[in-house]
């Protein structure tokens, strides 16, 4: 008999490295105590990833909801660290939270009947028209829908406006494409002494893959598509940015990495960096003294964004379904869609161009998440995606540090794709 592979991986990880963390989890998971009633009251128990810039969000989502719903009160279960991992380890111990906060890794719980089918109570309550249809689909598996996100998240290109102008570089546009990326990236990149080392970087981070059109699995899981010429352009590029152009730092370089991104970009020391939505506040507190903004991705083969979500989904074992929805609807709705608008884009595109309309302050072209929209390719939902991504990860981390050639790596990636895959499907006859 074979256990499924995300309680195998579990039970492995529990038992050989993190008996810790188990103890961790029986601690959290008997928090809940007796969730049926107390004192004549409904208790729920709302698990999330909170820290300190989220946190107020739900405490306000979790007050308001209780002082209309004076029935039911609601627990708020803070996992900050190792989250997934915890979660499962409450399920495993049948003890789930009644609501479940999901991003990513949604598909690899629903797979193993976590959550409650909502389709219905969405169908006939929610404004489906409103939501932008792939941000739905993120929560869908075989047409039955688990819940809405609240927010989207992704990757853009953030820039120093100050150092553009002083160089007399055009600031970068949401249409632009690679070669113009390449062009700025190396005008603004400054090596006064000619050491080989430059003061000023034009670039830090990475280019998004999708906009090469690279992908490591197919969207149903059953395919490897990581060896392609596109993901061997994108690691290849990845590579080149350092060690052809050298207009970005070398991965090694004990002093670029001594800095964290931020202080990096709030110094001077690159005129472009990667950033992901959910940092935006902390750029907006960090870098308050600059003048910054940011930019789509370049377009290489097409357009392309990394992107995920969150959602507040239901869990199919809570004996308070009605109240559970009743919450859950709280974190869709247009109140903690434009806060959560400060760190991504509302998944509610009225929402999204209201909030638009209205913002004034830093990123100026907070507009650029919005015209990303039809451009945002997330990781597949599929049940198995952690151990794919660690598989492509372990290959492709012998690129950047010069282990392995971009082909090399991709052959050996798609070799321990195709074999886990394999694998899974003996498993299954």
């Amino acid at each position: 008999m074979h256990f499924p592979d995300v309680w195998r991986h579990l039970l492995a990880f529990c038992v050989f490295r993190a008996l810790p963390i188990l103890c961790a989890g029986l601690v959290l998971a008997g928090c809940g105590g007796d969730r049926r009633e107390r004192d004549g009251k409904v208790h729920l128990v709302l698990s999330v990833p909170a820290d300190e810039r989220t946190r107020p969000m739900y405490r306000g989502v979790v007050n308001r909801f209780i002082e209309t719903h004076p029935h039911v009160e609601v627990e708020i279960l803070e996992i900050p660290k190792n989250y997934y991992s915890k979660v499962l380890i409450m399920i495993a111990g049948r003890n789930a939270p009644d609501l479940i906060w999901m991003g990513q890794s949604f598909a690899e719980f629903a797979a193993r009947g976590v959550f409650l089918d909502l389709s219905e109570r969405i169908k006939q309550e929610v404004e489906l028209d409103e939501f932008l249809p792939q941000a739905l689909s993120w929560y869908n598996i075989e047409g039955k829908q688990y819940g809405i996100p609240f927010g989207i998240d992704m990757n853009d290109i953030a820039y120093n406006k100050k150092l553009f102008e002083a160089a007399g570089v055009p600031f970068p546009t949401d249409d632009w494409t690679f070669e113009g990326f390449l062009d700025r990236a190396q005008r603004m990149t400054v090596d006064a002494d000619g050491d080989g080392r430059p003061e000023q970087y034009g670039f830090k981070g990475g280019l998004e893959r999708t906009a090469f059109g690279a992908h490591v699995i197919s969207n149903d899981g059953q395919r490897s598509l990581c060896n392609s010429p596109e993901m061997i352009r994108a690691l290849q590029v990845g590579m080149d940015l350092a060690d052809k152009w050298k207009v970005s730092p070398l991965p090694e370089d004990s002093d670029v990495q001594s800095l964290d991104t931020y202080a990096y970009f709030r110094q001077g020391k690159a005129a472009m960096m990667t950033m992901y939505t959910w940092n935006l506040p902390f750029l907006v507190e960090k870098c308050g003294g600059m003048d910054w903004d940011i930019v789509n991705m370049p377009t290489v083969k097409q357009r392309g964004h990394w992107a995920s979500s969150q959602a507040i989904l239901v869990s199919a074992d809570t004996p308070h379904p009605e109240e559970a929805w009743m919450l859950c609807q709280e974190f869709f709705g247009d109140t903690v869609q434009k806060t959560m608008a400060q760190r991504g884009l509302p998944p509610n595109q009225r929402v999204a161009q209201e909030y638009m309309a209205a913002f004034k302050g830093q990123p100026a072209n907070w507009g650029a998440l919005y015209k990303a929209r039809d451009s945002l390719y997330p990781t597949p939902r599929i049940a198995n995606l952690s151990e794919i991504m660690s598989l492509y990860s372990s290959a492709s981390s012998g690129v950047s540090a010069h282990r392995a050639t971009p082909e090399e790596a991709m052959v050996k990636a798609e070799k321990a794709i195709n074999l886990y895959l394999k694998r899974k499907r003996r498993r299954k006859r």
